[in-house]
């Protein structure tokens, strides 16, 4: 099917998201004249722009109610929609989006019902299996800047020249822990440079050690800052148990990076960090006595509890920096996706880099070679 609607909805199911693109990209989609594009009606608004601001750039702009929008042809969106929203699709039609296939098992099979032709961009890797379709400093930056604030506020000592340095460790040495390091580097820097006080101190820990709890117990009576950057295979498995956990001293701070979730499957998926919760963009601090610990199945234990700052869209704390990004990104991919005659021709063995990071997102390939 060649693309000729482009569909842009509003994201709806995470609060406090309002990643949506801004003129910039449509005055870009302009040189596909076959296409018409579809915004939701307010699209665009919580970013501070007008109807007048996208159809300036863009005279195939047509702002229309959400249930139209998902009718057309393509949906674009940076979130992955409810499934009640998906299942507004036409079946056969295209999604391009952060669908998540390993985590989420109800997406997969909506999407696999309906033959959504879907792309998606959190699967997109390079030849050597690397994401390119990613804001890892965007990602890491923010939630680093909250819970180092965070502990500025509850560690007493802070600001001491007889304490050691503060303690960062991080479980995930991948983009997202990688640029954690760069981060709390950053912030270190900018707090204490030129200061009397001690700076911070990061540390990765390999499996060899996230399994070895007399190791665990050592490292994590002495870590101010807890960071969860990890990437797994196994959703149905903890790295960290929630009895490890109650070696942070009181006052340390969890940053979870990777937003988990916990799911009564078969088998049942967990967090990487047993007995934590999820924050969202509007609540990112959550204190041990927040109400989403009481909203936890029961077969969760979450005994031991620290403060949590979390959020399930961290790009999004930055909306503005977060999307020129993606905006960025968009253009290569969508260079491939609105030019081909059929989706169908997306191909791994395409000389294009781009078209073969797309091939590498589709259901078909995810449920091909990971399932």
């Amino acid at each position: 099917m060649k693309v000729k609607t482009l569909g842009f909805p509003v994201i709806h199911n995470y609060p406090g998201d309002i990643r949506e693109f801004t003129p910039n990209l449509f005055k870009y989609l302009e040189k596909f004249t076959h296409l018409e594009y579809y915004l939701e009606e307010g699209y665009g608004e919580r970013l501070g722009y007008t109807k007048e601001d996208y159809t300036a750039v863009n005279t195939r702009i047509h702002f229309v109610p959400l249930e139209e929008v998902y009718k057309q042809d393509m949906i674009a969106i940076l979130k992955n929609p409810d499934l009640k929203n998906l299942e507004l699709m036409r079946d056969g039609a295209s999604l391009f989006s952060m669908i998540h296939y390993d985590s989420r098992p109800a997406a997969v099979e909506l999407i696999t019902r309906k033959k959504i032709q879907s792309f998606s961009m959190d699967a997109i890797v390079d030849d050597y299996g690397i994401r390119t379709f990613v804001d890892y400093f965007g990602t890491a930056f923010s939630g680093c800047e909250i819970a180092f604030a965070e502990l500025k506020k509850r560690k007493k000592d802070f600001h001491s020249t007889e304490r050691g340095p503060i303690k960062v460790t991080i479980v995930g040495a991948g983009g997202v822990g990688q640029n954690a390091v760069k981060s709390f580097e950053v912030l270190s820097d900018k707090e204490f440079l030129g200061t009397e006080y001690t700076g911070v101190v990061s540390s990765v820990l390999t499996r060899t050690i996230t399994g070895n709890e007399a190791a665990l117990k050592e490292i994590f009576s002495t870590t101010d800052i807890l960071v969860d950057a990890s990437k797994r295979f196994d959703y149905s498995q903890h790295i960290i148990s929630n009895k490890m956990l109650g070696y942070l001293p009181e006052d340390a701070i969890i940053l979870d990076l990777s937003a988990d979730r916990y799911v009564d499957s078969e088998p049942r998926m967990v967090r990487a960090f047993e007995g934590t919760v999820k924050g969202t963009p509007s609540e990112k601090v959550l204190l041990p006595d927040n109400k989403a610990y009481d909203e936890l199945p029961a077969w969760v234990d979450s005994t031991n509890r620290r403060v949590v700052v979390s959020c399930d869209a961290w790009p999004s704390v930055d909306p503005h920096k977060s999307i020129a990004v993606y905006e960025l990104l968009m253009k290569n991919f969508f260079n491939v996706l609105l030019a081909k005659e059929d989706l169908d021709d997306v191909s791994i063995e395409s000389d294009d880099t781009f078209e073969r990071g797309l091939a590498r997102s589709t259901i078909t390939y995810f449920l091909e070679n990971y399932k």
